[in-house]
């Protein structure tokens, strides 16, 4: 009997204990109603193991769930999420299975929340209906979640797929071109059509992109929040930099389709009419060559000229004019060739004409020299770059542009070597006038090399005759010769105390300065002749100031300074009327 006593006394101790561990619900209800779910949840989970019934309950196990959604990663996989969705589902579920009347009227504090004014009677009341509905739309916004991660799923792939798409395309596009330029001088109708299929990539990036990050930003998830920057492209290197975080999906990227949109537009109002005129103006230019090879009359000849529109472009799109030279090589050839043209120079067939030949002779070299320089500045241009970047410019060239580059410099050579020997045959030539049965050399340069004191200062060329001034002696004198080199008549002006400073040809005829320094003063004296070296007046002055210019006005002579200033004023006889 003592034993039996001994264990109903444990039994009851035990069942005590289980009593007093026991949780009771309207204990828990303020935690829950807090929302301290932290302290609440251990609780309601060990109470809902022991009781399948209570409806509130259930609710606030799916309350707690849906708070943790939040915390739970949706990537790399969103099974966790859709479990722990589910379960929130599941939990509403039975507390709408459990909300009755009878649970109301029980528990009616559970559902104070809803109690309201019923708008036909006007009294408070709690309604199964507004619980069940506010249960419902809980599952129902936990459903559209669920199919919102769904629809972000299948827009990854597809964002991610046209991320690779475009990256792929992108890539493609810029490793074909080294730069802007290039592209802009090589791209061929297939290359320009790329442009518009990679802005279409690049647009469906976009869009799918943005549908992305809206429908990610939309589930308010703090771990994941998707960002867009699109950046200015400020130069050709800027292509490849597209960057996706794949991780935090945020993704870097440039304004592809405003600069490649750009680039086709500056092809088709700049490139495409820059390439036609070009071409237009190298055909241009050798037609015009071939004309004025053959000019009969300087009526007939076509002027060279770069137009100002492809100057510009060449500017632009040719840094390092290559081009720009091979034209004005063209150029150059036909102002070389123009010298050797007996039509235009007929001095060139009179054997008695020795002064303007030489002269001829002389500037044909000096062209023939610009010519071959010209070629080699080209010769050290040529790169490939400039052949790959105006291919259809050498294309124009037969058999090839470095076969044409080589035999014009292979004929310039050689016919600059011909006219150098003749230059300098014909140079001697000219060395002297001869006068009389004497000699007056034609510079002092060249009467010092002969020890002689007979040489020409100044020359002035008509177009029948050559007026010179110089010194005999060291005294000054004006004479005309013919194109012969024979002097016909030659005055002498002065003692040797003037020198000469200045002649100038004025109104069809002859103005000398000469000056002399006497008793510290500066002594100046004008001559004015004829061409036929008839003297129509002369005058004698005193000034510091030397003829630098002269100008005829109404008869009234004008005589300026280096400085502009007028020396005298002198009536049409030569005489001093003001100052």
């Amino acid at each position: 009997m003592r034993r039996y006593l001994i264990i109903l006394f444990l039994i009851n101790i035990i069942s005590f204990n289980a009593e007093s561990q026991r949780i009771r619900y309207k204990n828990l209800f303020p935690l829950l109603q807090s929302k301290d779910y932290k302290t609440a949840e251990p609780q309601l989970l060990a109470f809902l193991s022991e009781n399948d019934d209570e409806a509130n309950a259930y609710f606030y196990l799916g309350e707690i769930i849906v708070s943790k959604l939040d915390t739970i990663p949706i990537f790399p996989t969103h099974n966790q999420f859709d479990s722990m969705a589910n379960k929130a589902i599941e939990a509403y579920k039975k507390s709408i299975e459990l909300v009755d009347d009878r649970e109301v009227r029980k528990n009616d504090d559970y559902y104070a929340a809803y109690n309201r004014r019923d708008l036909r009677t006007g009294k408070f009341g709690i309604k199964i209906s507004d619980i069940h509905l506010d249960y419902e739309n809980k599952i129902e916004a936990i459903r559209e979640k669920l199919g919102l991660l769904e629809d972000i799923y299948q827009l990854k792939i597809s964002t991610l797929s046209s991320y690779e798409n475009f990256s792929e395309k992108i890539l493609k596009f810029q490793n074909k071109f080294p730069d802007e330029l290039a592209f802009l001088l090589r791209a061929k109708q297939e290359d320009i059509d790329k442009l518009t299929d990679i802005v279409t990539s690049y647009n469906k990036l976009i869009v799918e992109y943005t549908s992305f990050s809206e429908k990610l930003n939309a589930m308010n998830h703090p771990k994941h929040q998707a960002d867009l920057n699109i950046s200015k492209i400020e130069n050709w290197n800027d292509l490849n930099k597209l960057k996706f975080d794949q991780e935090n999906f945020n993704l870097e990227i440039y304004d592809y389709e405003a600069y490649l949109s750009k680039l086709q537009e500056r092809i088709e109002k700049e490139v495409i009419p820059f390439k036609a005129l070009l071409l237009k103006t190298v055909n241009d230019f050798n037609s015009d060559l071939s004309n004025n090879t053959e000019a009969q009359d300087p009526t007939d000849l076509r002027d060279l000229e770069i137009p100002e529109n492809l100057s510009l472009g060449l500017k632009e799109l040719d840094k390092t004019n290559t081009i720009f030279n091979i034209l004005a090589y063209k150029i150059q050839k036909n102002e070389t060739n123009l010298f050797n043209n007996a039509n235009l120079y007929p001095v060139l067939a009179d054997s008695t004409n020795i002064y303007q030949r030489a002269n001829l002779v002389e500037l044909y070299q000096v062209e023939l020299s610009k010519q071959l320089a010209l070629i080699e500045q080209i010769e050290d241009l040529i790169s490939e770059r400039i052949f790959n970047d105006f291919n259809s410019f050498f294309e124009e060239f037969e058999p090839s542009f470095e076969a044409y580059l080589e035999t014009e410099k292979t004929i310039v050579k050689q016919i600059l070597e011909l006219a150098t020997k003749r230059s300098d045959e014909m140079a001697k030539q000219i060395q002297f006038f001869s006068y009389e049965s004497d000699s007056i050399f034609s510079s002092y340069e060249v009467a010092a090399t002969y020890e002689s004191n007979k040489y020409v200062l100044n020359t002035i060329e008509l177009d029948s005759t050559l007026i010179l001034n110089g010194s005999i002696a060291d005294n000054p004198f004006i004479a005309s010769a013919a194109f012969d080199m024979n002097i016909g008549s030659l005055v002498l002006l002065h003692d040797s105390t003037f020198t000469l400073n200045k002649m100038i040809l004025l109104n069809d005829n002859i103005l000398i300065n000469l000056e002399s320094s006497k008793d510290d003063q500066r002594v100046q004296v004008l001559h004015y002749y004829t061409t036929d070296l008839e003297e129509l007046w002369s005058i004698e002055y005193e000034s510091e100031l030397v003829l630098a210019d002269a100008k005829v006005e109404a008869g009234i002579f004008f005589i300026y300074s280096e400085k502009g200033e007028v020396i005298q004023t002198l009536n049409s006889q030569g005489e001093i009327i003001g100052n």
